[in-house]
C-alpha cells in the first residue's frame, strides 16, 4: 500500500506539471485529447514503455524512442517532454496514473464527470442520449461515458463514477433475491 500511495503522489506531481505547462502554452485541450487517446492504447503497449526503465539501455536511445513515439502518435511537445522526464527519472511505470491524474485535473477544472457504464449489449444512440442527459442532471456536470459490455450482468446497467456506484443489473437483483429467500427458509 505504501508503494501504491507513493506512486500516486509521484504521478500527481507529474500530472500537475503537465497540466500547468499545457495550460501556460495554451495546449491544454490538445494535451487532454492526446492523453485520452494514450489512455486507450496504453494497455496494449505498456510493456514497451516500461522497457524504457531498463538501466542497460543508452539514455539517448531511450529519448530518441520517445521522440519517435511522439511523432508516430502526433503527441504535443508537453507530453513528449513529460515522457522524457519520466524516462530520465526512471518513473515511466507511473505513466498510466499520470494520464489518469492529468485527466482528473482537467475534468475537475472543466466540470466534467467521466462515468463508466457496463451493460449486456451496447446501448443504442437513443439510449445513450437519454442516459447521458440523465447522468448530466444527476451529477450536475457534463459527462463523458466509457461504455463496456459484460453478459454476466444479465440485464440492466452498472454505473460507476468516483465513489458513486449504481448496480441496477439483473444479476445483482437475483443475488439479492437469493439472499432474501435463504433468510426466509
Amino acid at each position: 500500500i505504501v508503494k501504491k500511495s507513493s506512486n500516486l503522489k509521484i504521478a500527481l506531481t507529474y500530472a500537475r506539471a503537465l497540466y500547468e505547462s499545457s495550460d501556460t502554452s495554451k495546449d491544454l485541450d490538445i494535451c487532454y485529447k492526446s492523453c485520452a487517446a494514450l489512455k486507450k492504447i496504453l494497455p496494449s503497449c505498456i510493456d514497451d514503455f516500461t522497457a524504457l526503465n531498463n538501466p542497460l539501455w543508452n539514455m539517448q536511445k531511450k529519448l530518441d524512442i520517445i521522440e519517435t513515439l511522439g511523432q508516430k502518435f502526433d503527441l504535443p511537445h508537453n507530453i513528449i517532454n513529460t515522457l522524457k522526464i519520466l524516462v530520465q527519472n526512471r518513473k515511466i511505470d507511473v505513466l498510466p496514473e499520470v494520464i489518469n491524474q492529468f485527466m482528473t485535473l482537467y475534468h475537475n477544472a472543466h466540470n466534467i464527470a467521466e462515468i463508466d457504464v457496463t451493460s449486456v449489449v451496447p446501448l443504442t444512440k437513443e439510449q445513450d442520449s437519454l442516459l447521458t442527459r440523465k447522468l448530466a442532471t444527476i451529477f450536475s456536470k457534463d459527462v463523458i461515458i466509457n461504455y463496456s459490455t459484460n453478459p454476466q450482468i444479465i440485464g440492466g446497467l452498472v454505473i460507476k463514477y468516483g465513489t458513486h456506484f449504481i448496480d441496477a443489473s439483473v444479476r445483482s437483483k437475483l443475488n439479492a433475491l437469493e439472499k432474501f429467500m435463504k433468510g426466509k427458509q
